[in-house]
């Protein structure tokens, strides 16, 4: 305390005793540097607001195609269902091509997006993805073999219905942390799927 009286004292004596020069330079230095620390903070703050507003409209992106999923998987789970009396000699095959079927170009959508914006999402869009391609192999086996399992199509298109619930959850809970919209650090919590218990239990972690 008794070193800073005395540097504060110094100084005093240095400003009365300095030319009137010394003391505009000080003072056009000090200008200087408060504007420069003011355009800083202002160009820091317009970039931060701009980053923000982008990655909240690549998050209501990837929302809007996880709800797509969810309603071609009604759809799919709907026309799969003939597959289940189906007989060697009454085959059904789904009608549409391989992407609009299995849901692929929705997938590649999110691919994007996860990987290029929210890559801590990832983790949560492979369990979607594997899901995904659990009731697409399915149905490929009955359009090729045996008649459908109805008790399969619903336990994995459950599941499926369940990792897409779970990574919306994923992304309300993290919308801030995702979307860079804080000034201090934010936990970001992880929703997980129990897969040996039934359908639609989850948990936090």
């Amino acid at each position: 305390m008794l070193a800073i009286t005395k540097q504060v004292s110094a100084f005093v004596t240095w400003l009365s005793d300095a030319p009137q020069g010394a003391i505009a330079i000080l003072t056009a230095t000090l200008a200087a540097a408060v504007a420069l620390l003011v355009a800083f903070l202002t160009q820091w703050t317009l970039s931060r607001r701009t980053r923000t507003e982008l990655l909240t409209k690549k998050l209501e992106e990837l929302y809007l195609a996880l709800n797509e999923v969810s309603a071609h998987n009604l759809k799919r789970v709907e026309e799969a269902l003939p597959l289940i009396t189906a007989t060697p000699f009454t085959k059904h095959v789904i009608s549409g091509s391989s992407v609009q079927r299995q849901g692929l170009d929705l997938h590649k959508k999110i691919v994007m997006l996860v990987r290029l914006y929210f890559p801590r999402l990832a983790a949560a869009h492979q369990e979607v993805f594997r899901c995904n391609s659990r009731v697409n192999l399915l149905i490929y086996e009955a359009e090729n073999g045996p008649p459908l399992s109805e008790e399969q199509l619903l336990s994995l298109s459950g599941f499926y219905r369940d990792a897409v619930v779970a990574m919306e959850e994923e992304i309300i809970q993290n919308r801030k942390v995702l979307v860079k919209d804080y000034l201090f650090p934010v936990r970001y919590r992880r929703v997980l799927i129990e897969e040996t218990q039934t359908p639609g239990s989850k948990r936090d972690a």
